[in-house]
């Protein structure tokens, strides 16, 4: 097979990545200086130029296809094709013929022969996203390969040979769909060779910023803006909020400053309603009276007041553990109580 000359990928599902058409790098960049994201990085340069199975966890928009990239671009195969392919939205009647392809005549308008995805990605690199959801009959089959490197087309009389490198990703807890019998236990561990855990955003708050900056500059870029300033009570907000829908969400935030910004700066009233509305509903007793400004300043300081305040409770009283469980240095984390006269020992000795 030619791994630089394939069929067009149809429907919105599945991907193809030849070697001559790659991705801008921007897109494909995880950003991050965490210890974490260290690890991760070490890990990667390990694995990527071996063979084995990778399996990708985190919760969605954490950037786990980013790191699947990752993985292909250290590989051997890096200059054969990348086939990406989203489990979660295959139609229940295609599944078998989407990933294995068919014969002509196989099925009622199957009027010719149709390569697969395992087949579009001979001799490169598969990336199954979301692969908790991929049904029972479907993974025996996946198995077979991972076993024997070979799969059946539908219609097909003899087994076809598939060398691929596999890598998959998921937002589930495999081991408890392991235990509840909606995921086979022989393929989780055919897939799990090598496991990256891909931590939340919530988890790695001194990232923030650099995203912040990386995904200002993209969409500025994109738009042909000049280079944007990033006004300090942003990036201060964003620090502390909760992002459940990790670095994908952070981006859009961004986005939709960039859009909006009608100067060569982004400012905390650039960002999306929403956010400020789940801000409010945690500090409901706070008047919205004077200067817009001000107005926002006084609800930025009873949400930093409170927020240092529940890790504090939550930490026991005890500093260094709230600094960590508040994702910032130390060091930072004493200006603040500093800055709101509070003290860490008060809530050793108090539950009030």
């Amino acid at each position: 097979m030619n791994g630089t000359k394939r069929s067009p990928v149809d429907g919105g599902w599945a991907r193809l990545v030849p070697p001559t058409e790659s991705r801008s790098d921007e897109e494909r960049v995880f950003v991050g200086e965490h210890a974490s994201v260290v690890q991760i990085r070490h890990l990667i340069a390990r694995v990527a130029p071996t063979s084995a199975a990778v399996l990708i966890t985190g919760e969605s928009g954490t950037g786990k296809e980013i790191l699947a990239c990752d993985v292909y671009r250290g590989s051997t195969r890096r200059n054969r094709p990348f086939v990406a392919v989203n489990c979660a939205a295959i139609a229940p009647n295609l599944e078998e013929s989407e990933l294995f392809g068919h014969e002509a005549g196989a099925f009622t308008g199957a009027d010719r022969r149709r390569a697969g995805r395992f087949e579009l990605a001979h001799e490169g690199t598969i990336f199954l996203d979301e692969v908790g959801d991929m049904p029972l009959p479907l993974q025996v089959k996946l198995l077979r390969i991972l076993e024997a490197g070979e799969y059946l087309p539908v219609g097909g009389e003899s087994p076809c040979r598939c060398d691929v490198r596999l890598i998959a990703a998921t937002n589930e807890n495999l081991e408890k769909l392991v235990d509840e019998g909606r995921f086979r236990a022989d393929l989780f561990y055919r897939l799990c060779v090598v496991r990256i855990d891909v931590p939340p955003l919530r988890e790695r708050r001194e990232d923030i910023p650099l995203l912040i900056a990386h995904f200002a500059h993209r969409f500025a870029e994109s738009y042909g803006r000049k280079a944007l300033t990033l006004a300090p009570d942003l990036t201060e907000f964003l620090e502390r909020y909760h992002f459940p829908g990790n670095v994908r969400e952070l981006a859009n935030i961004i986005h939709h400053a960039v859009i909006l910004a009608e100067e060569d700066r982004l400012s905390l009233d650039l960002i999306p309603p929403y956010l400020l509305r789940r801000l409010t509903a945690a500090v409901p007793a706070l008047e919205f009276t004077g200067r817009f400004h001000d107005a926002k300043r006084r609800l930025i300081e009873q949400f930093e007041r409170g927020y240092l305040v529940s890790a504090i409770k939550q930490s026991g009283g005890i500093i260094s553990r709230a600094a960590r469980l508040a994702g910032i240095s130390e060091r930072v984390f004493h200006q603040k109580l500093r800055a709101y006269g509070l003290h860490g020992l008060s809530f050793r000795r108090s539950d009030t």
